[in-house]
């Protein structure tokens, strides 16, 4: 492909991650600048909350034509009068009423605004559950989900395998024909090609409900 069709397909794929970011009422959209290079978007500027950051990756990661992306939006609360206490405050009492996240899993760390989440966990859907709890709160300027599954006994390869290659059958948005899974130990790495980003993360999904899985890699690229 020539210099001048790249820039061109370049520009075409800003206009419609501005529009898609425009046309969603979640995030602020003058406060985001896109610009995309071979390919690749770069989202940059300031919001005044993680949520809208993480929105923003989001909507632009479901914009047609979109495969890989750049997140350099900075969270800035200059005005924000809540404290690192508060923000630990509220995040305990959100974990704490979520029934998805087993009772004294988790534990908070609160320092300059930012929200580390560590313990130990059975599931991948109880660490994504306590992410959850915690990234819509205000005053907050990044959330690290640091939790881990708890060592479970290693099973077969390839039974695995075929768990997980039935669970990527059953999903209807998935085309089980391009996506392949290895397993080493309880580590799965998923490979192939997908055409969008949602139907990537819908494997990584499927992978994950495995219960001899505790890493799930996601190889695959999306065909744009």
């Amino acid at each position: 492909m020539n210099t001048s069709t790249t820039k061109t397909r370049d520009m075409e794929l800003q206009d419609r991650v501005e529009q898609s970011l425009e046309w969603a009422p979640e995030v602020e959209s003058a406060k985001i600048g896109v610009s995309v290079h071979d390919g690749v978007v770069t989202l940059h500027g300031e919001v005044p909350s993680y949520w809208q950051k993480t929105m923003a990756s989001k909507i632009a990661l479901k914009t047609r034509g979109v495969s890989a992306i750049a997140d350099d939006i900075v969270v800035h609360h200059i005005t924000d009068p809540r404290t690192d206490s508060d923000i630990a405050l509220a995040a305990n009492n959100l974990i704490k009423w979520n029934s998805d996240v087993p009772e004294e899993s988790v534990k908070i760390k609160v320092q300059d605004h930012v929200l580390t989440l560590t313990g130990e966990v059975s599931w991948n859907f109880e660490r994504e559950a306590a992410f959850r709890s915690v990234k819509h709160l205000g005053g907050v300027r990044d959330v690290r989900n640091r939790i881990t599954l708890k060592r479970r006994p290693q099973a077969n390869a390839a039974d695995t395998e075929v768990l997980i290659r039935r669970a990527i059958m059953r999903h209807a948005s998935l085309d089980a024909s391009r996506v392949h899974a290895s397993v080493d130990g309880t580590r799965v790495i998923l490979t192939g090609t997908v055409s969008s980003h949602a139907e990537k993360m819908a494997a990584a999904s499927a992978a994950w409900a495995s219960p001899h899985v505790d890493h799930v890699e996601n190889r695959i690229t999306v065909d744009v």
